[in-house]
């Protein structure tokens, strides 16, 4: 009888993660001294708390406070979009009045952009801008709300630059740690298994 071998190199950090978890704990209930695995146990835990680590920073890494600040800033913009293309629906002039109508069919292609995940938000507001300058470019003019579309966008530039720095400058470099850890704790895991497998045999 020889302890189960998984391909650990092959399951996604957070199975990995949470394999090593019910490993650790399962050793944790039984006894490392009890199973005559102490010291490398030992070696074993530092590990297991350096990949928990490098995996709190992989979570964290696209959802700081940064980005948590400019969303809610390009939401806010495009809240009072919405608001000032719902008022020209009852607009006095007809005209404006009209063109808001028209403007209705792109509010409600894309719905409440403000809810919806980070990179869909910034996918359709991307959109709806090239609808606003091309389709809609003379309804927007005659209802004297390109300032506010001008500044959605400008926000939403913005959230999407700082988004991409997080992913190149942040995530990356917690991936690649994340990756050494796990080879690492693998070896960890592999000499006690080993050890394991011998005080089977003998």
């Amino acid at each position: 009888m020889k302890t189960f071998k998984i391909n650990l190199s092959l399951l996604h950090n957070e199975e990995h993660f949470q394999y090593h978890t019910e490993f650790k704990d399962a050793v944790n209930q039984k006894g490392a001294q009890r199973l005559n695995i102490e010291a490398s146990f030992n070696e074993y835990l530092p590990l297991f708390d350096q990949e928990f680590e490098a995996l709190q920073l992989i979570r964290k890494s696209a959802t700081t406070d940064q980005l948590a600040v400019a969303d809610a800033e390009r939401d806010e913009i495009f809240r009072g979009l919405a608001d000032a293309h719902k008022s020209g629906l009852n607009h006095f002039n007809a005209d404006k009045r009209a063109a808001a109508t028209r403007l209705k069919v792109l509010f409600d292609k894309y719905g409440n952009v403000a809810r919806k995940p980070y990179d869909d938000e910034t996918a359709d507001i991307n959109k709806m801008m090239q609808e606003v300058s091309s389709t809609f470019a003379a309804d927007v003019a005659t209802l004297g709300i390109g300032d506010w579309f001008t500044e959605l966008d400008r926000k939403n530039k913005a959230f999407d630059t700082l988004m991409k720095s997080r992913y190149t400058e942040g995530a990356s470099k917690t991936e690649l740690r994340m990756k050494q850890v796990r080879v690492d704790l693998d070896a960890a895991y592999r000499a006690i298994a080993d050890r394991i497998d011998a005080l089977i045999l003998t």
